[in-house]
Formats: C-alpha cells, sequence, structure tokens
C-alpha cells in the first residue's frame, strides 16, 4: 500500500488515532461533526459513536468514515466464506473485536451460529453489549494492559486476571483478528496464540493480519527501526501503536503450537496469516 507525504507527515506528530479518540474534546467535538454527516442516510444513523470508529482505524478518515465501516465488515466475511474457513453455522471467535465492525454484517437473521468478540478497551466491550443480541453474541474483556490504549484493563465481570481464558477447549470453529497482532508485543502474541489452538476443534482455522516485516516497505509509512524482543515497534512512547514480526518467527511460533498448513502471504498493508488445527 502507498501512502501519501501527507499521511507520512501526519503520523509522525500522531503515532496513533486511535490513541486520540480518547481525548474528551476529540470524542465531543468528532462525535458530533459525524452525527450531522450522517443524518441524510439511515443507515448510517445506528453506526457505533466516531469516537469508537477511529480507534478500531479508519485510514485517516477521521469524520466520514461511516462507509468504509460497514464495507470492511461485509468484505472480511465475503473473504471468510469464499475461502470456505467457515459458514453461517459456524462458531465464531474474534479477537480484538473493537466496537463491532466485522460483526456488524452478522446481525442479520442468515447468521445462524454464534459469536463471541474479545478486546481490550472497556468502552467498546460494552458499547458491544449493548447493542448486538444476546441469544447469538457475546463478548469479554481481554485481561492484558497496553500503555497505549488501555494500561488500566481488566475483567468486565470480574475474576482473576492471572490467566488468560477465552472460552471452553476445542468449542470454535473459527477464530480470526485484523489488525491485533499488529498491535500485540511478543509476550501477547503467544498467549494469544496459545488460547486460540486451545478453543479450536479438530479442523478449526485460524486467520489474523500482522505486519511482516519482509513484507512492509520500510522508509515510508513505516520504519520498525525500535526492537523489543522479537517485536518491531515503530514508536517507543507509544510501543503497541504499531508493531512488527519475521515472518519465520510467526510461522514457527504457529507451528510449535501445534497448527497445520501454515501459510502468510502479503495483503492490503497488512501480511495475512491462515493456520488449521
Amino acid at each position: 500500500m502507498s501512502y501519501s507525504r501527507f499521511e507520512r507527515t501526519f503520523r509522525r506528530f500522531v503515532p496513533s488515532v486511535g490513541k486520540a479518540s480518547y481525548n474528551p474534546f476529540v470524542k465531543i467535538a468528532g462525535n458530533t461533526v459525524s452525527s450531522v454527516l450522517s443524518l441524510p442516510f439511515p443507515e448510517l444513523r445506528h453506526l457505533p459513536p466516531n469516537h469508537l470508529r477511529i480507534r478500531i482505524g479508519v485510514e485517516n478518515r477521521i469524520l466520514n468514515n461511516h462507509v468504509h465501516f460497514l464495507e470492511m465488515g461485509s468484505g472480511f466475511w465475503l473473504n471468510f466464506f469464499s475461502h470456505q474457513y467457515c459458514n453461517y453455522r459456524s462458531d465464531v471467535v474474534e479477537l480484538g473485536c473493537g466496537c463491532g465492525r466485522i460483526a456488524w454484517p452478522l446481525k442479520g437473521d442468515w447468521f445462524e451460529g454464534t459469536y463471541l468478540g474479545v478486546d481490550i478497551d472497556r468502552e467498546m466491550i460494552e458499547y458491544c453489549c449493548r447493542n448486538f443480541p444476546e441469544e447469538r453474541f457475546q463478548f469479554v474483556l481481554s485481561p492484558h494492559k497496553s500503555t497505549t490504549y488501555s494500561p488500566t484493563a481488566s475483567h468486565v465481570r470480574g475474576g482473576s486476571t492471572s490467566k488468560f481464558v477465552i472460552a471452553e477447549p476445542q468449542s470454535k470453529d473459527f477464530v480470526y483478528s485484523v489488525s491485533l497482532y499488529s498491535h500485540l508485543l511478543e509476550q501477547e502474541v503467544t498467549e494469544y496464540m496459545g488460547e486460540t489452538y486451545r478453543i479450536l476443534r479438530t479442523d478449526g482455522v485460524m486467520y489474523m493480519t500482522f505486519f511482516c516485516i519482509e513484507h512492509v516497505e520500510l522508509g515510508r509509512r513505516w520504519t520498525f527501526r525500535h526492537r523489543r524482543g522479537s517485536a518491531y515497534i515503530e514508536n517507543e512512547q507509544y510501543p503497541e501503536a504499531a508493531v512488527a514480526y519475521h515472518e519465520r518467527f510467526i510461522v514457527e511460533m504457529t507451528k510449535d503450537y501445534g497448527f497445520r498448513e501454515v501459510s502468510i502471504s502479503p495483503g492490503k498493508g497488512q501480511s495475512i496469516l491462515v493456520a488449521h488445527k
């Protein structure tokens, strides 16, 4: 993906637009303008508030990201179904669900499976709990902490944070994450990977996107010049704002957990890892 000079300059001063979404002024001003823009279009009026949408990534569409939000969800499910990673009756898990962008199309009656979303952000989890039907959707707050996004994260329903548990063993058909691993340091990557393998049924599929050093055009939008263990980070002050890994590291870790048929391919902006249990 190519980036304009404006985008590269903008990101030097604002390494994480998502981080800015926690600012009260950004919330009020952005939500107000975005709500006004959506007034002529009934299908856009009931989307999550603008500050939650920009927190999950809008490619610098700070105020006019409504259609982008809807297109992202539909596009991913067309891709998942066309590759037969899952079907309309599958039990699926999304790691890093945000405010429900990818889950949004599943609200329709056509989806007869179950969905479980996991995120580190309490505000977004609480929004999803209020706005998705309880009979098919469940949302869990991750116990992980992030100096960039959620430094005080804890379980939304209480309980110990010493062990990361999402669901029962071998209870899910498909686990996916879109731009989560691009914000995880090494310890969190291993924990999410291990839990993904544990909860997947035999022949279940894992799909995740991440920044692969071998596929990133370094020196333009991204440099990843700083190192934290096996992770390469863009900004030392906000280490989770953008994180990259070598392809070999991700492949070997995936196989060490027991996954088979592991493949990594370049994608639009981020690379794609697909593995079968």
